[in-house]
């Protein structure tokens, strides 16, 4: 595992332990999604699989409990994923989320401006180890920015990975 992955139990606030953190994936290509599922399990996360952003609304309102999202931009079977964050960030402004996208960040379909934060793009094809980093970036933020770490940065610098507000 990761030396920066979840441990399989969070402490919460009030010292009680808690579950793993949850990630709700949105990605409408089946092979994708189940390698960023598998990726996120075997880092420490517990994941819910959502084909569509309708789909990932309901599962979202069902789970009641979201850690953060993992979601594609262009979603054929429904929605997109700006849509999508903006919607669930209707109720919880401060979701971390990872937008991941085969455009390169300077295409107009790849723009996430005013999408608030903590918000981080990542390129396809990126390596399992690039999104556990743009992953915990997210989770990390305290002030609504994703910071980067050293192998994000380095990504970003290879993938044209960026973070957005």
């Amino acid at each position: 595992m990761p030396a920066n992955a979840p441990s399989a139990l969070t402490q919460d606030s009030d010292g009680s332990r808690s579950p793993r953190p949850v990630v709700l994936v949105v990605e409408d290509e089946a092979l994708v999604a189940m390698l960023i599922e598998d990726t996120l399990q075997n880092a420490g996360y517990d994941t819910i699989l959502a084909n569509s952003g309708q789909a990932a609304l309901a599962l979202a309102k069902a789970t009641g409990r979201l850690s953060a999202v993992v979601t594609d931009i262009h979603l054929v079977h429904g929605g997109d994923g700006r849509s999508l964050v903006r919607e669930l960030r209707k109720s919880n402004p401060m979701l971390p989320t990872v937008v991941v996208t085969g455009f390169d960040k300077s295409a107009p379909e790849a723009d996430l401006r005013g999408l608030g934060g903590p918000t981080i793009r990542i390129v396809k094809p990126f390596a399992c180890d690039d999104l556990i980093a743009c992953l915990a970036d997210v989770l990390s933020s305290t002030n609504g920015r994703a910071p980067r770490s050293v192998s994000t940065r380095r990504a970003a610098l290879r993938d044209g990975m960026d973070n957005d507000r």
